[in-house]
């Protein structure tokens, strides 16, 4: 059974970056070099994702049309990406125009190779009981894997705690057959997302931030780039 503890993170701007033409070395050195005094933060992490999306892979498309309103649902867990996965959680991440927020449901431990099935089924059913997750009207039963992906991630935090930024790179995504769990590996390590994340209420201090960011930004997510992949590798 699913753990009924839930947490609603507070909305916020999230503006992605993406380049190609400076490694990883140089972007790490742009972002300590800010006028804002970025620091790194936390430990550096691996984060896996498994993706969820129905048969017409809408929240695909809703993505690279930029509609509006929509959401994403996505299991992620730290650490190994095969093996036992601890402490996972069931996100759904809503967007709204530009400012986005998240519902995270923690989830029981699950293993995950390319040899097992993995059973999203009973997650669902789990969270099908859950009153709280309930009120979110997922259709569950449409949805099923689209992608999984693992990438590594580093955390920056302003001098006056307003403004994250965090760059992920070592980018792997893996196909998933949600019959028998098929992976396909196709990786991405020359792109390096950068993300700058900030809270409603500092929006008017966001544009001194990316002024001296000098990557290019794109509304694309690592799922649409994922998906994107899949589909010109088959």
């Amino acid at each position: 059974m699913c753990d009924i503890q839930t947490k609603t993170h507070s909305m916020r701007y999230e503006t992605k970056f993406i380049t190609s033409q400076l490694n990883l070395n140089e972007i790490i050195k742009i972002i300590k070099s800010h006028p804002a005094v970025f620091e790194e933060v936390y430990l550096k992490r691996n984060v896996n994702n498994i993706y969820f999306d129905n048969s017409n892979l809408t929240s695909f498309i809703d993505n690279i049309e930029g509609e509006k309103d929509r959401k994403k649902v996505r299991i992620r867990w730290y650490g190994n990406l095969f093996g036992l996965n601890k402490n996972p959680t069931l996100e759904i991440k809503f967007k709204t125009g530009q400012l986005g927020w998240k519902k995270r449901f923690k989830l029981n431990d699950f293993n995950i190779n390319k040899h097992d099935h993995f059973n999203y089924k009973k997650i669902f059913k789990s969270l099908e009981k859950n009153k709280l997750f309930v009120t979110h009207k997922l259709d569950l039963p449409f949805l099923t894997p689209s992608l999984l992906n693992s990438y590594q991630r580093t955390y920056y935090l302003s001098y006056d705690k307003k403004y994250r930024i965090t760059v992920d790179n070592n980018l792997l995504f893996y196909s998933i057959n949600p019959i028998n769990n098929f992976f396909k590996t196709f990786t991405d390590e020359e792109k390096i997302v950068i993300e700058l994340k900030y809270d409603k209420n500092d929006v008017d201090g966001a544009s001194s931030i990316t002024n001296f960011l000098p990557f290019r930004v794109t509304k694309n997510s690592k799922y649409v780039i994922g998906i994107e992949r899949l589909r010109n590798w088959n």
